[in-house]
């Protein structure tokens, strides 16, 4: 089960860091990148994101320590 759950882990980041760069470089507003979450609600609820606006706040805390650098 670990490895599945490593598995999902993988796949949420992937996803969000991919969203998080398309905000940052303007490919993407705030409302796409909602329902680029809204579409990824049941992976990100399996690794413990209630909703899309939890996830949104995952994305500008990942921007946020890429470009503080």
């Amino acid at each position: 089960m670990g490895a599945v759950k490593d598995m999902y882990m993988d796949e949420a980041d992937n996803m969000l860091l991919a969203t998080a760069n398309r905000l940052v470089g303007g490919e993407i507003d705030e409302d796409g990148a909602l329902k680029i979450l809204e579409d990824e609600k049941d992976l990100l609820n399996l690794i413990g994101l209630n909703d899309k606006y939890d996830s949104l706040a995952v994305i500008y805390e990942m921007t946020d320590q890429l470009y503080k650098k």
